[in-house]
């Protein structure tokens, strides 16, 4: 590819590819049933950020959403910033 072609291309961040990769990883790891209780406050943002994704036209179902948000969680406790 050459250089003018490169730079026609446009740049994802960092947190985009992120993102994607996170979706693939999920999607070839096998799903778990589980139950959670949510406050009414995080069944409302839930739902705001489905809806969200929905119009982006970000084809997504609300365990992914469930699947993204434990696992951003646990790296941020758990695993920390890695430098």
């Amino acid at each position: 590819m050459n250089e003018a072609v490169q730079e026609l291309e446009p740049h994802t961040s960092k947190e985009t590819e992120i993102q994607k990769e996170s979706v693939v990883m999920h999607r070839s790891r096998k799903k778990i049933k589980a139950t959670i209780y949510l406050t009414e406050e995080a069944e409302q943002a839930f739902t705001e950020l489905y809806i969200h994704r929905l119009r982006k036209d970000r084809k997504i179902d609300r365990s992914m959403i469930a699947c993204d948000a434990i696992q951003m969680l646990y790296e941020k406790e758990c695993v920390g910033p890695t430098n």
